[in-house]
């Protein structure tokens, strides 16, 4: 599959990237108290939705493109997701040192990890995965409303009384939207086969904003490691020159 096709989802998630910095540049305003900001009032709670949303439904997305280019069998998603899982022990880590209150125990990273580590057993469904999609996102809604003494089911989404997390992306119902990519993901290659060379023409003449995208897009992880670090950094030096 041509690289040229993969242009338009790298500006998609590109753009994800930049509405997330958005979002933690006013969570940080909050969080370390520059300025008083409602982060659970409805707007930020949507927006946060939504970017969620469109990266682990892009990542679904991906990981069909993925297959369609796959020489490897199973063992070319299992590097992957063996790869985001050693990025997601990081982050535990290192959220566990600093702050240590609400740290990551299964976050997006976590949640990517294992879907893409099992998502490959559901690839033969075709458009059988827009059904057991939805159904997984609304078993995730009930599971939401349950609470439990165990401290082991935070990952599929029932939570135990006092459970907080800076970042929370249980299976249920998040691996439901990436079933939901996959198979969107599939019906995209089904539509460009036999189009390349349209699709080519399409992006080789792109402005400067879109090549900006592009990149943000193609560097996604490296971002989200480190933007917040960066804001953070940023926030706390300002506070030091302008008390």
């Amino acid at each position: 599959m041509p690289a040229e096709r993969i242009a338009v989802l790298d500006d998609a998630r590109g753009a994800a990237v930049v509405l997330m910095i958005i979002y933690h540049f006013f969570f940080d305003l909050n969080y370390f108290g520059f300025a008083p900001v409602d982060m659970q009032s409805l707007l930020f709670v949507l927006f946060q939705r939504i970017i969620g949303t469109s990266f682990v439904l892009i990542a679904g997305i991906s990981l069909a493109i993925s297959e369609s280019r796959n020489r490897e069998g199973y063992v070319h998603h299992a590097k992957r997701g063996l790869r985001l899982a050693a990025v997601a022990a990081l982050i535990t880590l290192a959220t566990w040192a600093y702050p240590h209150e609400g740290f990551i125990q299964f976050g997006i990273i976590h949640m990517l990890a294992l879907s893409t580590l099992i998502a490959p057993f559901f690839f033969r469904f075709g458009k059988l995965n827009i059904i057991l999609g939805a159904a997984i996102v609304l078993l995730g809604f009930y599971a939401s409303t349950m609470t439990t003494a165990s401290h082991w089911l935070f990952w599929l989404g029932i939570t135990y009384p006092g459970y907080y997390a800076l970042d929370h992306y249980p299976m249920l119902p998040w691996f439901g939207v990436v079933l939901i990519g996959i198979c969107v993901g599939q019906a995209v290659l089904a539509r460009w086969k036999g189009r390349e060379e349209k699709i080519r023409k399409s992006v080789v003449a792109r402005a400067w904003h879109a090549r900006a995208l592009s990149f943000l897009g193609r560097n996604s992880l490296a971002i989200y490691l480190l933007h917040q670090p960066v804001l953070v950094g940023i926030l706390l030096a300002f506070r030091s020159l302008f008390p």
